[in-house]
Formats: C-alpha cells, sequence, structure tokens
C-alpha cells in the first residue's frame, strides 16, 4: 500500500456570519492522501471544497479536527512552528483565479522568483533569471515572456505562470483550487494535460479540486464528494463514476451532458433531496469504497 502523505481527521469548521448566526463550512470530514496519487474533491457550488483545501495549507485555521501531514500535525501550533520551513516549502497552492493571486504590477520574472528570494534560496541554476526561465518552459513558455506584466498575458499563460510559481520550490503536495474554472474549454485541457504532464515529470502528490467530473474522471486516481461539508462517497475514480452508490453522487453523475445527441435527449437527471441522510457515519460498502450511511443502515 503507498504510504500515506497527508491525513485529515475529523475535520469541521464554520463561518459566524452574524453574532447567533453561522454556517457549517465541513462537518467531520476524515480522509487520506496517499504520496504519488492525483486526488479529486468535487462538489457542487458551497459545499466546502475551498474550505478543506485552504485548512490543508493552513491558510485557514478549523474548529476542531487534525490534519496530518507527514506525520505532522499541522492543527497543533508548536509542531507547525517547528516545521514551519517544510510546511511552506513542500506545500504549494494553485488559485483558480490567476488575475487575483497574481501580481499585476510584478513581471513574470520577478513572480517566479519571488519564492526565491523572500526563503533567501541560492537558485540552483545560477541566477533567478535562468531559474524563472526554466520554470516557464517547464510549463510550456518562452523565455520571451519573462519581462511582461500579468495583464498582458491571456488566461490559460497566467494560470501557467502560477503553476510554474508554485512548481519552483519543487513541492510535494500541489493543490489545485478549480484550476480550470475560469478558462475557455479548450485551454482547460490543455492545463488538465499540462498537470498529468508535470506529475508523471516531478513525482508531486495533487489534491485537484473542481466541479467539472469529466476533468476528474480523466485526471484523477481516487475521488472524494463533498456534499454541504460532508464527504458522503470515497472510492477509485473509476469505480466511483462506474458504480456511485449515494443518492447525490448518482445525481451529479446524471448532470453530466452526453456528447452523444440521442443519449442526451434521453438521459434522465436523478434528483435528490439534500438533508435525507442527516446522522449517518462513512463506512466500507465494498473494499475501497466508502459511502455515508444511516447508522441503524449499518
Amino acid at each position: 500500500m503507498s504510504e500515506t502523505l497527508v491525513e485529515v481527521r475529523g475535520l469541521s469548521h464554520s463561518f459566524r456570519l452574524a453574532k447567533r448566526l453561522s454556517i457549517r463550512a465541513l462537518d467531520a470530514v476524515s480522509f487520506t492522501i496517499r504520496r504519488g496519487e492525483t486526488f479529486g474533491l468535487v462538489g457542487e457550488s458551497g459545499s466546502g471544497k475551498s474550505t478543506l483545501a485552504r485548512c490543508i495549507l493552513n491558510l485557514c485555521r478549523p474548529q476542531s479536527g487534525e490534519i496530518f501531514y507527514r506525520g505532522i500535525n499541522t492543527c497543533d501550533r508548536v509542531q507547525f512552528r517547528k516545521n514551519r520551513e517544510l510546511l511552506q516549502a513542500r506545500r504549494q497552492m494553485v488559485f483558480q483565479d490567476a488575475d487575483a493571486s497574481l501580481n499585476p504590477r510584478m513581471r513574470v520574472e520577478s513572480i517566479l522568483t519571488e519564492p526565491f528570494v523572500i526563503r533567501r534560496i541560492r537558485p540552483p541554476r545560477g541566477s533567478l533569471r535562468a531559474e524563472a526561465a526554466f520554470w516557464l518552459h517547464t510549463v510550456g513558455m518562452e523565455a520571451a515572456y519573462l519581462d511582461r506584466y500579468p495583464p498582458e498575458l491571456s488566461g490559460g499563460q497566467r494560470q501557467r505562470v502560477a503553476i510554474a510559481r508554485a512548481l519552483a520550490m519543487e513541492p510535494e503536495l500541489l493543490v489545485a483550487d478549480e484550476p480550470v474554472a475560469a478558462l475557455d474549454v479548450s485551454i482547460q485541457a490543455q492545463i488538465v494535460n499540462l498537470f498529468r504532464q508535470l506529475q508523471r515529470q516531478q513525482g508531486f502528490t495533487l489534491l485537484f479540486i473542481a466541479h467539472d467530473l469529466a476533468m476528474v474522471n480523466y485526471l484523477c486516481d481516487r475521488t472524494g464528494v463533498l456534499c454541504r461539508g460532508r464527504l458522503v462517497e470515497l472510492a477509485s475514480t473509476e469505480e466511483l463514476f462506474s458504480n456511485p452508490l449515494h443518492p447525490y453522487t448518482q445525481a451529479l453523475l446524471s448532470a453530466v451532458p452526453l456528447p452523444d445527441p440521442r443519449r442526451e435527449r434521453a438521459r434522465k437527471a436523478v434528483a435528490y433531496e439534500p438533508g435525507i441522510e442527516e446522522d449517518g457515519v462513512l463506512a466500507e460498502a465494498a473494499p475501497e469504497h466508502f459511502v455515508w450511511r444511516r447508522e441503524a443502515d449499518g
């Protein structure tokens, strides 16, 4: 069995909207991510995907639960401070909106080399410009783009720069939070293929968050389904798509459009009633296939 890189145990988090009003974003979420795999996380908007990603990278402090990276409890302040340098360098994130994550007043070269400057790391390739050119080439862009600013780039190019910046620290864990959602369909395919190619070359572990199930089916080894902050199903991607067990997963998959016009016209969407299984537990229904069930169902 592959080594566990990330383990999430009973993670819960709420956001306070008013003095006496809060909304539950995560509800006792537990799962593991194995070293070297691509783990997919799907669910509708507001299901808690981005909050979970931010908790894993310590960008958001959960109210309860634990997150272990390499056996380090990153929710423990003492352990986090002791391992801060490792945790900040070996875990990186690619955000959904490259426009917001890239400083429009910085040239591409400065954006890519900023992690080296901040951490006072000597560039392995001799100079900061050579380092920036290397990582830009890695994501399929020419060195001529080093002197440009983000507003001078296309959406796909900006996302490639964001990916290059994340990879420059040679992370073990890369979290991609809906990295293709804001891009055109043709560009989405290029970015997803880029992730696949880079993972084979670099060997990092990828947490890929998306609402496009076709992308997840193509890219991910295992997939978890989030519904209203709760992990309702977890299995290998092939098993999940061929044999969905939870009603919410069935509803999600039934909504995927089909390329064949005849099959699309005959497709029937499955309805899901939120709240029909409020109390329950994530249980193993088949080998490596977990589904949220009412405790009375065993």
